[in-house]
């Protein structure tokens, strides 16, 4: 194939970026389908193909190689399932399902069929969160022992004001589910299995069933610890993470999508420099770590051409993935820690324990779903503080 035939299902804000990506790269889109008619057709009418009310009735009149599903988080597993029985292939929007069990049901559907499932987490795809991935798993930048995780954004109340939002059903979790995960996703990318965490997740001010800000305590299998913490309170809005390791400090500051600018690799202080930290305290410093000349820094030595983390990086790799016969590498599966690591954090916050990350079997009491089926009534009560 020289050209992908693809198919958007789903015509609100998110799959304008699906078909302005597609636009960019070798391919035809052959259809665009929503339940409501007038969002199909605006959506076609700007990017091309044919409109259409059900994904049903897109399957029916044409032949997609690979379809997007950017609907509501809720109905991803349905919509995924029927696409795979097509034997057609599937790009899920992020967050890709709504708990373990959806997970493994579309992962069954994958199995048998031609299709196969691949998930948008897009700052994977950067040209830094690459660089990152390679420099850390060949040891250049040294070992990870400390990192942080930040989401910090900001949702007014009017954010939640159509139907499906705010509710399990139709979102199936808060900002851990539905924002922090692509942070939550490129953390784990980077430092590899999480093996236990403790968290606790609150409902501070937004009308939602479930939490407004969730914080997490986590060990790695390597034995490196992280926090991190999701938020849609916070109005300077920021994406952060930090990883120390016995080489230096790699971090990107960044807001919905970063760019090589965005990171930058500070290297571990001498030994004589370092005897120097904090023996004047109150008395501010900058360039406290030691200098290293840029031909011998690892991290500066890697730079290329930089590519923002954008859909259009990981949509147009994807393409050319397909194109070619490789894998492409986001799969179902490889993001099955990223619904692991959100699993625990509810089950931790509401119940209140530390979560392994093998005890998440499907007779685990929050495999089905994220609010474990506890009450929301006893939900209300652990998640709104005094």
């Amino acid at each position: 194939m020289t050209v992908l035939k693809v198919a958007i299902v789903g015509c609100g804000n998110i799959s304008r970026r699906h078909a302005e990506s597609y636009a960019a790269a070798p391919t035809e889109l052959v259809g665009v389908a929503d339940i409501v008619p007038s969002k199909a057709d605006k959506l076609a009418a700007k990017f091309g193909g044919r409109p259409f009310g059900s994904v049903t009735e897109l399957l029916t009149a044409t032949s997609p190689d690979l379809v997007s599903v950017t609907t509501p988080p809720g109905s991803h597993a349905e919509i995924a399932i029927e696409i795979l029985a097509a034997g057609k292939s599937v790009l899920l929007e992020k967050p890709p399902v709504l708990s373990l069990a959806e997970l493994d049901a579309v992962a069954a559907a994958e199995q048998a069929s031609a299709g196969s499932v691949y998930v948008v987490f897009q700052h994977r795809h950067g040209s830094g969160g690459l660089r990152a991935a390679s420099l850390l798993a060949d040891g250049a930048l040294g070992k990870p022992q400390v990192a942080v995780c930040e989401t910090l954004w900001f949702r007014p109340v009017s954010y939640f004001d159509p139907e499906w939002r705010g509710t399990w059903v139709g979102e199936g979790g808060g900002p851990t589910l539905g924002h922090g995960i692509h942070q939550i996703d490129l953390l784990l990318h980077l430092l590899g299995p999480w093996k236990s965490l403790t968290a606790t997740a609150v409902r501070l001010d937004r009308p939602v069933e479930f939490e407004d800000v969730s914080m997490a305590s986590v060990i790695f299998e390597s034995g490196a610890v992280a926090t991190v913490i999701n938020s849609l309170l916070s109005p300077r809005e920021l994406s952060r993470i930090r990883i120390d390791t016995t080489g230096g400090s790699l971090e990107v500051n960044h807001l919905y999508g970063y760019s090589d600018t965005d990171w930058t690799f500070t290297p571990a202080p001498d030994a004589a420099r370092a005897a120097t930290n904090g023996l004047d305290p109150g008395v501010r410093r900058t360039g406290s770590a030691e200098v290293v000349a840029a031909d011998t820094d690892p991290w500066a030595g890697s730079a290329g051409d930089d590519v923002p983390s954008n859909h259009e990086a990981q949509l147009g790799r994807l393409v050319d993935d397909l194109l070619a016969g490789r894998t492409h590498e986001t799969t179902l599966a490889s993001t099955r820690p990223t619904m692991e690591f959100v699993t625990a954090l509810y089950a931790s916050s509401l119940t209140g324990t530390a979560v392994q990350r093998a005890e998440l079997t499907p007779g685990h009491p929050f495999y089905r779903a994220l609010h474990g089926d506890v009450p929301q009534a006893d939900i209300d009560r652990t998640m709104n503080l005094p």
